[in-house]
């Protein structure tokens, strides 16, 4: 596995700033200059959208520099010699008196994290107390799954939401950032199967809640991990402070068998019925199975088609799950995103054993020949640049631009349906 993705993945920075951005309402301001903000920001709202239209006189503040979201304090050399204390506070209080907002974060750049101002300190002094979530130190060398759970605790740290009554059949789901491709289309699928179970989602954290779902977050009676790579430090902290058990989901559920098993647990856990829901699934599994036959009829595909997919160890062995016991394709390379986070990289390992391709999770994702690639817009432009003949379909960010209007998914019945739409498609043309 070669180390190209490492110029292209996201740091422990960008995960916390995704992770707080995640809070409908918040204003993170980054402590650094201006080459750390503009990415952030525009992702954030291609994301979570604030501004309707693309206008240079929008958001002229020397702060926001035309960008709705992550202002920053645009640090120069003397910032570092002298520190950034004059700079903070007088954005502090800017945002504070002419900004709407909910929730007020500020995060350290790598550089600026170097200089030891006291931002909690400096919060307080210019806006005379209040709840200021602060980062000082945003992880050096950290990954952007690392980031992510060093901003939502520190956010539920700053936020101290109370000890509640637990509410029976409601969850938290934990693991979702607003950095994942299709978070938005992905959280309303599974608050709908959810639903249709009589199971109430408490607070989606960080992945566009409000301040008051935070709050009650002590009240869910199971906190649901989808992925464990941006939700497992979070679960075990929620259990330790509130005593809220925890499920950590077989891999993100992608694929209807890994729906249905995920409803089933939950349902077990807490007592419902996921009756309702199967049955969606199970009409969902027929209307694949008309599309997938007569593709197959005329052409022989997609079994036997070799596929590579680039993400988390939990995406990878979910994504593979599916791909090869569902339409019979074969997995030809997996590019780990977030190595680290390796909770699920014995059970890809184990998956792999099991189809006798325990090369898979090894080789080089831009040297297999692959017919298929699940990946990143960066990854996938890679090899339409070295005229690779493939067919790319995005599963992560960055992304090359395409514009969802309809919010799309890659979990649940929905998601199992499109990944159906996508693969038959992309071999077809």
């Amino acid at each position: 596995m070669s180390g190209y993705l490492e110029s292209i993945t996201p740091d422990s920075l960008s995960g916390i700033i995704f992770a707080l951005e995640g809070v409908a309402g918040s204003v993170v301001l980054l402590n650094g200059p201006t080459g750390c903000k503009f990415y952030h920001s525009a992702t954030s709202d291609n994301q979570m959208i604030r501004q309707l239209e693309f206008d240079p006189l929008n958001y002229p503040e020397r702060w926001y520099f035309g960008q709705p979201r992550v202002p920053c304090t645009y640090l120069d050399s003397g910032d570092y010699i002298y520190g950034s204390r004059e700079k903070i506070a007088e954005a502090l209080k800017y945002i504070n008196n002419n900004v709407r907002h909910d929730l007020l974060a500020i995060v350290n750049s790598p550089g600026a994290a170097l200089i030891g101002d006291d931002l909690i300190g400096i919060a307080h002094s210019a806006l005379g107390g209040g709840a200021v979530v602060a980062v000082e130190t945003p992880g050096f060398s950290s990954d952007v799954c690392a980031g992510f759970e060093t901003g939502v605790l520190a956010l539920l740290d700053a936020m101290n939401p109370p000890k509640l009554d637990v509410r029976p059949k409601t969850v938290n789901l934990l693991g979702m950032s607003i950095y994942q491709k299709y978070y938005l289309g992905n959280l309303a699928e599974l608050r709908r199967l959810l639903g249709l179970c009589g199971i109430t989602v408490n607070c989606a954290l960080c992945a566009g809640c409000e301040v008051a779902e935070i709050q009650e977050i002590s009240s869910a009676a199971l906190s649901v991990v989808i992925c464990p790579e941006y939700g497992y430090g979070t679960a075990e902290y929620l259990k330790e402070l509130y005593g809220t058990p925890y499920y950590i989901c077989d891999g993100p559920p992608i694929g209807f068998a890994a729906t249905e098993a995920f409803l089933c647990d939950i349902c077990k856990a807490i007592g419902c019925d996921p009756t309702p829901a199967i049955e969606v699934i199970e009409r969902a599994r027929a209307d694949a199975y008309v599309h997938i036959s007569r593709v197959n009829s005329l052409t022989g595909l997609p079994k036997g088609v070799r596929v590579s997919v680039e993400g988390t160890y939990s995406d990878l062995y979910a994504y593979f799950k599916f791909f090869t016991e569902y339409f019979g394709m074969l997995p030809e390379a997996a590019s780990v995103v977030c190595p680290r986070a390796a909770l699920f990289k014995s059970k890809l390992e184990g998956l792999m054993r099991s189809y006798g391709l325990t090369d898979v999770p090894e080789r080089d994702i831009y040297d297999a020949q692959s017919e298929l690639v699940f990946a990143s817009g960066a990854t996938i432009s890679r090899f339409k640049n070295a005229r690779k003949k493939f067919v790319g379909i995005e599963n992560a960010l960055p992304g090359l631009g395409y514009i969802d209007v309809i919010p799309k998914s890659h979990y649940g019945v929905s998601g199992a349906l499109l990944l159906v739409e996508q693969v038959l498609n992309g071999l077809m043309f």
